[in-house]
């Protein structure tokens, strides 16, 4: 179930933006394979997203850890084209909220999630 909802989460601040990259449609094709997910189940959320459903609501871990670590994901996936839009930020913290993250912890953890993306954007030389 967390792999499912991190998912949903994941599109939601993909799309958040109105714009979707090829490297954040390469994290969403990881996490839809690790979730199960098939392709026309994705390609059906992708179209529910961009048509206005809320795939950000009710996401839910089954353990404060998971929640921190689904956030950190959700932050640095957010941050792997370079940049966190206000949009996509906006999401995340209602995630956090959805998840019972509050706030020094929230801060913490995106801090933690845009290292994690500029780390692997430096690796990969695209910084």
């Amino acid at each position: 179930m967390d792999d499912l909802a991190l998912l949903r989460g994941a599109i939601a601040v993909a799309l958040a933006d109105g714009e979707l990259r090829r490297s954040e449609m390469g994290v969403l094709k990881g996490l839809a394979l690790r979730a199960g997910v098939g392709q026309m189940s994705f390609d059906a959320m992708l179209d529910a997203a961009k048509e206005g459903a809320d795939l950000a609501g009710n996401v839910a871990m089954i353990s404060p850890d998971a929640a921190r670590t689904a956030l950190e994901l959700l932050v640095a996936q957010a941050r792997i084209d370079g940049e966190i839009s206000s949009e996509e930020r906006e999401v995340i913290v209602r995630i956090a909220m959805d998840l019972g993250i509050k706030n020094d912890e929230f801060q913490t953890i995106y801090t933690k999630g845009v290292g994690r993306a500029d780390a692997l954007r430096k690796a990969r030389g695209l910084d």
